[in-house]
């Protein structure tokens, strides 16, 4: 995965080189960035090499080196000269949540020219104005100057660090923050499936309760009718016996006669 965060630069200052190093602002394990680097001679010299390192923190407390960029290396500069360069780098999916930090360093030889001369013994010469009188003083001698230049060198090493990308990587509370979030959003989704399926069997009953009441409803109904046809018949029945015994005592007469039409 690549980073698209905002750029960021920071320059480190040597005793021979101005480093800019341009880096992502920030980063997250795992992913890919690249890094930019210009180096610009302050002073004329060699160079032996000049790099700059990036180290991570892993989760053990340890500074991981993760990338060793080589800017220029066994070549003749003057002051005023640059280099560029650029290289991807994959944060370690095991960084700390820390900033990455980088080592810039330069190992430079500089050399220095010096000069002496010394005078050595010639032969006779009475007009050359180097002259003097010989060690047995009976001849006059004259000295000649023989000059030598010496080549020195010093090798120089100067390193300076700071931090670049800040890894956005999970801390220990948040992990556990986060296992607790999602062990409670599982209970969550468990608990609203419970609760669907309560839901639907709590509407069904309902439903069945409903059904079960209109049933008894118009049971209710259809046995205060039949109670009262009940009633009406038990007391036709016992009205019809009344009449039956009064007749049979000689009481009441009936007397059944058919309506005649005009």
């Amino acid at each position: 995965m690549t980073s698209y965060a905002a750029p960021a630069q920071r320059k480190f200052s040597l005793a021979y080189f101005d480093l800019d190093v341009s880096y992502p602002d920030s980063v997250k394990p795992g992913e890919s960035v690249t890094i930019y680097v210009t180096a610009s001679a302050k002073k004329d010299c060699e160079i032996q090499d000049l790099t700059v390192e990036l180290f991570a923190y892993s989760l053990s407390g340890e500074s991981k080196l993760i990338s060793s960029i080589s800017v220029a290396k066994q070549t003749t500069v003057t002051s005023g000269n640059s280099f560029q360069k650029s290289v991807a780098i994959t944060v370690p999916t095991d960084a700390l949540r820390s900033f990455l930090i980088a080592v810039a360093s330069e190992s430079v030889r500089t050399y220095s020219y010096s000069y002496s001369y010394s005078y050595y013994y010639g032969y006779p010469y009475w007009s050359y104005p180097y002259w003097s009188y010989g060690l047995d003083r009976s001849r006059y001698w004259w000295w000649y100057p023989v000059y030598y230049s010496y080549r020195t060198y010093v090798d120089i090493v100067d390193k300076e660090m700071g931090p670049v990308s800040y890894v956005l990587a999970s801390t220990p509370e948040y992990t556990q923050l986060k296992t607790d979030y999602d062990k409670l959003t599982s209970d969550h989704s468990k608990l609203s499936s419970d609760y669907s399926a309560l839901n639907t069997r709590y509407t069904k009953l309902n439903e069945e309760h409903q059904s079960l009441l209109a049933a008894n409803e118009r049971i209710t109904q259809t046995l205060a009718i039949t109670r009262i046809a009940l009633y009406s018949l038990v007391v036709g029945i016992i009205v019809a016996g009344a009449l039956l015994y009064l007749q049979k005592k000689g009481r009441i007469v009936i007397t059944l006669q058919s309506q005649k039409k005009e």
